[in-house]
């Protein structure tokens, strides 16, 4: 295993942690309805294919991380702490349009939905994750390595950033003012995952949400988010469906309209 994968791996596993124990204060402190049974268990089995998946794609990109930065003449040594501030801002940044794209071009919403597709918001939410994604969304990280990013700091800010906006699926977090205004926090998270007509592909950033004030898809929380897509899948508690339906739908609208041309 890489470097670049251990880190992934432990963020997961930081992840893991967190969404079982919200999940048992949920179900036997707290008993509430942030949690369903159902809900929960496809979660985790689309989190079980995910973390398959990544044992080839996660190598995948990897490799190609690493070819892009041995042909790149630039180089950051990563000995001063502001270097690492930059990454952080250079990774949030393409991580913005990398969303932004998952939520505009119809082959890259195939595999992001299943993120999406959960009519309740929780951390469990948070470790739904496509199977195939990864192996798109990768070209993104591409401009950081070519600005000089070794792959395995990346890797590292990649883990940070993802762990940080892990968290803001939780629900038990309410607005928190001047936070909300600059970081993308569990009140802008949950717009984003709202499928209200005025939330819908809003609050796209990763860690940081002033890029969606700057480019126009900023939204606070106002109206109560109601959860999900439109329509919702007809298998909700199916992984295998909810990873691959919209891929089914999207490669028979191609091939029909090359049938007709």
């Amino acid at each position: 295993m890489s470097e670049l994968e251990l880190v992934t791996w432990i963020a997961a596993g930081v992840m893991f942690g967190a969404f079982t124990i919200e999940a048992l204060i949920s179900y036997f402190v707290l008993r509430d309805d942030r949690y369903g049974l159902a809900d929960t268990f496809t979660s985790i089995g689309i989190t079980i294919g995910y973390v398959v998946a990544r044992l080839g794609v996660g190598a995948f990109v990897a490799v190609m991380l690493l070819m892009i930065y041995e042909v790149t003449p630039l180089r950051w040594s990563m000995t001063s702490w502001w270097h690492w501030v930059v990454l952080f801002f250079v990774n949030d940044f393409f991580y913005y349009w990398s969303h932004r794209a998952s939520h505009a071009f119809p082959f890259m919403w195939a595999s992001h939905a299943v993120h999406h597709n959960s009519a309740r918001m929780n951390l469990s939410t948070g470790l739904r994750n496509s199977w195939v994604g990864g192996a798109i969304d990768w070209v993104f990280f591409v401009p950081a390595i070519l600005l000089g990013f070794h792959p395995l700091a990346l890797g590292a800010v990649i883990a940070f950033g993802s762990a940080w906006d892990f968290l803001t699926h939780t629900p038990y977090v309410g607005k928190l003012r001047w936070f909300d205004a600059w970081a993308n926090s569990p009140s802008n998270h949950r717009v984003h995952h709202a499928k209200n007509p005025q939330y819908l592909d809003k609050n796209l950033g990763g860690a940081l949400i002033i890029w969606d004030r700057l480019f126009g898809t900023y939204e606070p929380e106002g109206e109560k988010p109601i959860y999900g897509i439109d329509p919702m899948p007809a298998r909700p508690n199916n992984p295998f469906y909810l990873e691959l339906y919209l891929w089914a739908e999207w490669l028979r609208g191609v091939f029909k309209r090359k049938s007709s041309a």
